[in-house]
């Protein structure tokens, strides 16, 4: 989704994820509360990180700039119930962005590389314009470089995430 950022200031992880799913839900039409507008984007803040882990500023803020411009164009979302959404079937299901586990000292993916090509996939799978879109076959030839010394994603849990989205996509 986001690239992460250590040791320079980046935006808390969770508030930021928090916040983009209730933006997602609103778009999406399944908000429990009250929908996200235009001006609770703007004026979206989240708590500033230096020595752990965070997204980085300045593509969160971009986003957020962008999501506020297509909120403010778009008409307001339908609030449907909860129960209703879960029932609809024939809804297409939406692929959430994961939350892989750093690893360090053993084997992991290198996080750079998963974020960018996650991001493609989130984006093609959930039916996001994107520039170059993936396809079922290039997400099971996918390899990720190998990091061990660094911070990398487990590898584990990256391919099953990637085993679902391709399962999406030959759908």
């Amino acid at each position: 989704m986001f690239t992460r950022v250590r040791w320079r200031e980046g935006y808390d992880i969770d508030e930021v994820n928090a916040f983009v799913e209730r933006l997602a839900a609103t778009v999406e039409g399944r908000y429990v509360d009250a929908p996200v507008t235009a001006a609770d984007i703007r004026n979206a803040s989240f708590t500033p990180v230096r020595f752990r882990e965070g997204y980085s500023v300045d593509e969160v803020d971009a986003f957020l700039d962008q999501a506020a411009q297509g909120m403010a164009a778009a008409p307001p979302a339908v609030a449907r119930p909860v129960d209703q959404a879960a029932q609809a079937p024939a809804q297409r299901q939406f692929l959430e962005p994961p939350r892989f586990t750093p690893v360090k000292l053993r084997e992991g993916y290198d996080m750079e590389e998963v974020d960018d090509f996650v991001d493609r996939v989130l984006a093609t799978v959930n039916g996001v314009p994107v520039d170059r879109p993936v396809t079922a076959r290039e997400i099971s030839t996918k390899q990720f470089s190998s990091v061990r010394i660094r911070e990398g994603y487990d590898v584990m849990e990256v391919d099953l995430f990637l085993e679902e989205a391709e399962r999406r996509l030959s759908r």
